[in-house]
């Protein structure tokens, strides 16, 4: 069985080496952390300083609305919470052009 060259494994112009595709397998064990943020608040210093266990901080999203997960501040990622086990989860909606 033959590989066909994709534009990774063409010659670069110029005597340049070619660059590596983001799913070459020199990636693919790379590990990254990713990041789920669920919503935003502003509160003053006041407010701030008041919270203590039992308080209820209200974020900015609705209970239906998609959570975006970041790589490194980079959305890459949107999808809906969901409970796995005793953990919760990412159930994805939708996933950047990696190109």
């Amino acid at each position: 069985m033959t590989k066909t060259p994709d534009a990774a494994d063409a010659p670069a112009k110029g005597g340049e080496k070619p660059l590596l595709s983001i799913d070459s397998a020199i990636f693919k064990n790379v590990r990254v952390s990713l990041e789920a943020r669920l919503g935003r608040t502003e509160m003053s210093v006041e407010e701030l300083l008041a919270l203590k266990p039992g308080s209820v901080v209200t974020l900015d999203m609705k209970m239906n609305e998609p959570v975006d997960l970041y790589l490194n501040d980079a959305p890459v990622a949107r999808g809906e919470i969901v409970a796995v086990d005793d953990s919760f989860g990412i159930r994805i909606l939708s996933v950047a052009d990696i190109g």
